[in-house]
């Protein structure tokens, strides 16, 4: 029989915990925890907290919802209020245009938390130096991020070792050989993706990845989950090959926020609410997108409070993954609907571990080989480096995705609380000490956040994100390499300019 020994206690005594909406397996705040007992500090407290469903699971169920009379019209409407409908919202600010978010905040995957003055991620981590598009795009907004300090570390047996492909790789706790393979992969397959490019995209990652010691490739079944969804066999080698440009904090610096790349979406909603106003609506989950027969334009249907709406749209820009973006457009090409199904995506909670004192803080981001969970950031080594004062309360953002046939489990609370359980584990076997200082885990449950950069990826991206007549779809899964930030403002300057075009027609 399963216990949760580190957390039972604390959640019978009365912490709360906040189910997922709309999933059927939320606790009620009344509700008895059940288990054994622990020896955790009696201030400790697991919560739970995830995205709003009950609109979204009904689409998928087939489930027959109301219809509104249409009673609004407006040029543009953006379904989605993440950083790809933000910034499509941004390009076509001048514009008569509705933003319609399901959630109560805006930022999809970059949602900004805060426990005791710490703000901490529950999904994107950093953007980077290369990406010119986003870096600009942040100055114009005035969204200032801060350059992260120092690189990776791979913790082996509770010890962490930093520029583990380059000149790290000699002090890692590996044979000669592994050592050696770390260092020569990066270097080998720097040169393919110079000599070969997109032709890689057709090779799995694991088909490039054997001439190596096959603890390579089990750094990157690690690594690729918490990047771009997939493990080797499934990652794409074009998008494997290029991420030894930036894994491992290389030679590509990166910059962040505190919170994460969520200090960037709320610096953009935050930006455009005085502009727009009403017209960035959250709490908004759209059920159906209908071309119009008889005069170019679509019907977007949504729920508000309960309550069908429907509002006429000269030009829609779905902002929405692919996956659900295939439940809501009527009428979609059998191709393109065949190519939005054929995506993939993984589940994806985080556990941000809240802490008295300062826990592990090796590096900026640290990968491991033999736990529950890819790897964690300390929260506030943005402001720190590790150097902070010895007398403040830190978080550790635990990155833990899943397996895709795992996603159901993120539904049942026991198993999500078991995990948290064995997150705690994990880091006192590998950094002893940490447990005592735990005062609270915060879990942020995700089903289908990142798309699978699986090989073969460029193709079926044409298929999906093609325009269906005025409806348009962004999102970081309009593109091929893995999901971004940078991803999602791309994809929807796109959107916007089709749809300016569209407009002037």
């Amino acid at each position: 029989m399963h216990t949760r020994r580190h957390f039972i206690k604390t959640v019978m005594m009365g912490a709360t915990a906040a189910g997922v909406p709309g999933c059927g397996n939320g606790p009620r705040p009344d509700a008895p925890a059940t288990g054994a007992p622990s020896s955790s500090p009696p201030h400790a407290a697991t919560r739970l907290h995830g995205d709003h469903f009950e609109t979204c699971h009904a689409v998928r169920d087939g489930e027959t919802l109301p219809v509104a009379e249409v009673k609004a019209s407006h040029d543009v409407v953006i379904v989605g209020g993440g950083p790809s409908g933000l910034s499509a919202a941004h390009a076509l600010r001048g514009r008569d245009l509705l933003l319609l978010e399901k959630e109560a905040v805006f930022g999809g995957n970059c949602i900004l938390e805060d426990w005791e003055g710490v703000r901490y991620s529950t999904g994107g981590a950093f953007y980077t130096e290369s990406e010119k598009e986003l870096v600009d795009f942040f100055a114009e907004i005035g969204a200032k991020g801060l350059k992260v300090e120092g690189g990776d570390s791979l913790v082996v047996n509770g010890q962490p070792t930093t520029q583990f492909f380059t000149d790290g790789a000699t002090r890692l706790p590996f044979a000669q050989k592994v050592r050696d393979d770390f260092r020569r992969s990066r270097e080998d397959l720097l040169h393919r993706l110079v000599d070969e490019g997109e032709a890689l995209d057709k090779l799995s990652f694991d088909e490039v990845l054997k001439p190596y010691d096959p603890l390579l490739t089990r750094f990157w079944d690690n690594f690729g989950p918490s990047n771009w969804g997939g493990i080797a066999s499934e990652t794409s080698a074009y998008v494997g090959a290029e991420a030894y440009n930036w894994a491992g904090g290389m030679s590509d610096p990166r910059w962040t926020f505190p919170g994460g790349m969520a200090g960037g979406a709320q610096a953009l909603a935050e930006w455009l609410k005085p502009k727009l106003g009403e017209r960035l609506r959250t709490g908004s989950a759209v059920y159906a997108i209908e071309r119009e027969a008889r005069k170019p334009g679509a019907i977007v249907r949504y729920m508000k409070d309960g309550q069908p709406f429907a509002v006429r749209a000269r030009v829609v820009i779905v902002a929405t993954p692919k996956f659900y973006a295939s439940y809501i457009v009527a009428g979609l090409p059998k191709g393109q609907l065949e190519a939005m199904k054929a995506y993939q995506y993984a589940p994806f909670p985080t556990f941000n571990v809240c802490l008295s004192s300062p826990g592990p803080e090796p590096a900026y981001d640290n990968w491991f080989l033999d736990a529950p969970f890819t790897d964690f950031i300390p929260a506030d080594w943005i402001l720190y480096a590790g150097k902070g004062p010895k007398q403040r309360k830190t978080v550790l953002t635990v990155y833990h995705p899943l397996r895709r046939e795992r996603r159901k489990e993120l539904l049942v609370e026991p198993i999500v609380l078991e995990m948290a359980d064995a997150v705690a584990d994990a880091l006192e076997r590998h950094f002893p000490g940490t447990l005592p200082k735990i005062e609270e885990i915060r879990i942020y449950r995700r089903g289908h956040p990142m798309y699978i950069s699986a090989p073969g990826r460029m193709t079926l991206v044409k298929a999906a994100s093609r325009p269906f007549g005025p409806i348009l779809f962004a999102n970081t899964d309009s593109l091929a390499g893995v999901s971004s930030f940078d991803g999602a403002l791309v994809a929807a300057r796109a959107a916007a300019e089709a749809a300016r075009k569209q407009l002037r027609a």
